[in-house]
This record gives C-alpha cells, structure tokens and sequence, in this order.
C-alpha cells in the first residue's frame, strides 16, 4: 500500500500546484507588450479586436435592442405660434381663455358686454373691442362671442370662435 502512495503522491501534487501554475502564466503573459509584425519593438500596437456576429436587419420592424425612450427627437414645429410679448394692464392684456362673461346690456340698439378681466375687474366692452389674443365679435342676450387669433411664424393668421355664456346649458 505504501508503494502505491508515493506513484500517486507526484500526480496529487501536480494536479493541487497546476491551477496556481497557469495564474502565474496568465500574469506573465499580460505583463508582456504585444508587438504587431510591422512595429520594431519602440511603439506597441495592439490589434483591434473582432468579434464575429451577424448584423440586425430589422427589416420594417423597430430593432428589440434599442431603448425607445432614448431616439425621441424633439422635433420643432415649422408653422409654429409667435410669441406676442407681456400683456399690458387691463382689459387689452386679458387672453380669450381668461375672460369671463359677467352680463350684457341692452339699450335702444346699443348691446354692452360686462366682462371679467385677468385683474378681477369688470370691463364694458361694445363689439370690435380688443384683448391681448382677440376682440369681442358678437354680443347676444345671454353670450358673447370672441374671437382668438393665432399669428402663425409663416405669417398666416389662424382664427377661433369662442362662446362664452352666462348660464351653461
């Protein structure tokens, strides 16, 4: 039984030192400057590394491997709206949006409008009379009727009727 031990005793231990044997291998061989065939030992050049794969077609199919999120593109307006500046006080610098229709009067032919401002005030305003986005076109017994204008940057004017009434239907 002892003869056996000491043929197996060599292997054993050549089997326990070998993964430690190879690590240094490995190190060494790192620490090593690789050298191109067309360099003369003064520079070192490492080859590229080349991966062999198979490109994506994706065909009319979006590609699975790529974020959504990041190929938004923010893409601007051509025709879009002209900025018109700060409003100035008053009735002149209520948007369309904001006024709120109060009353209306009726005397003789003439009609008045009792509009809330931006300011909370109250305006009396007749037709054709003008806020920071449009001007009052119609005044009924219980609406008015205003007109938004959009100044477009190609230059075009885009208009919107808009119907405010004193009790909603």
């Amino acid at each position: 039984m002892c003869g056996l031990r000491r043929d197996i005793l060599p292997a054993l231990v050549l089997l326990l030192l070998l993964p430690a044997l190879s690590f240094h291998l490995s190190v060494a061989q790192e620490m090593k400057p690789v050298q191109s065939a067309g360099t003369t030992g003064v520079g070192t050049v490492e080859a590229p590394i080349k991966v062999p794969g198979v490109a994506y077609k994706s065909g009319n199919r979006r590609d699975p491997f790529l974020n959504p999120m990041m190929l938004k593109k923010e893409v601007k307006d051509a025709d879009e709206e002209l900025s018109r500046g700060l409003p100035p006080p008053g009735i002149s610098g209520t948007y369309v949006a904001q006024a709120v229709l109060q009353g209306t009067s009726v005397r003789d032919t003439r009609r008045m409008a009792i509009v809330r401002g931006a300011d909370t005030r109250a305006y009396f305003l007749k037709e054709g009379d003008r806020l920071f986005d449009g001007y009052l076109k119609t005044i009924g017994s219980d609406s008015i009727t205003l007109v938004r204008e959009t100044r477009m940057r190609s230059g075009k004017t885009l208009t919107q009727e808009v119907i405010k009434r004193l009790r909603t239907p």
